[in-house]
């Protein structure tokens, strides 16, 4: 993910957004977590939630593409983030 992408998905107001990756966007080499421009545009600028290690791989090789997506974070006061635990629902 680069900031040019977080923005292109900000202007279609996503509500959310993941990988299965631990870092969601590109760090250069040596420049370490000081800077996270797309973290700044996407939950700063536009609020949108930012969800890493989703296990992708099943839904993948299944072939869905279309499930109900629910989430279950901490209620964390004050915090900016929390582990959750996301579901797919889908159809039998």
């Amino acid at each position: 993910m680069t900031a040019d992408a977080a923005r292109w998905l900000a202007d279609r107001r996503i509500s959310a957004t993941g990988a299965d990756t631990t870092a969601y966007e590109q760090i250069p080499a040596g420049a370490g977590h000081a800077v996270l421009p797309v973290h700044r545009v996407l939950l700063v600028e536009a609020g949108i939630f930012i969800i890493e290690h989703l296990d992708l791989e099943a839904l993948a090789e299944a072939g869905l593409h279309e499930f109900v997506f629910v989430l279950a974070p901490l209620r964390i006061r004050g915090g900016t983030g929390s582990p959750v635990r996301p579901l797919a629902a889908v159809s039998a």
